[in-house]
């Protein structure tokens, strides 16, 4: 599953994710913020996700989408998290950020 976004967006919600991962007692450099997104996202890292913002159109936004895609892109970055070791948190984080 992959979430086409703009790169501002992704670097935005980075910098965020590095702040409300900081308030939960974990530091993660601004790089391994950007890599996770870019995988919250459904890419390998920031990289890929930056070389494609040009493959396809950009994904509809949370707020655009049913219920279904909404659970699967949730069900999608909470795995993500886990895989990532912030199982405990991840549902807090994912709510704060807002990917």
């Amino acid at each position: 599953m992959r979430f086409f976004t703009p790169v501002w967006r992704a670097k935005h919600r980075a910098k965020r994710l590095k702040k409300v991962l900081k308030q939960h007692g974990c530091e993660l450099s601004h790089v391994k913020c950007l890599d996770l997104m870019a995988r919250l996202f459904g890419f390998a890292n920031f990289s890929e996700l930056k070389n494609s913002t040009s493959d396809g159109p950009l994904s509809p936004l949370d707020e655009d989408v049913d219920d279904e895609t909404l659970d699967a892109r949730f069900q999608h970055q909470e795995r993500v998290m886990a895989e990532a070791g912030f199982t405990d948190i991840a549902g807090l984080v994912l709510d704060e950020v807002n990917p």
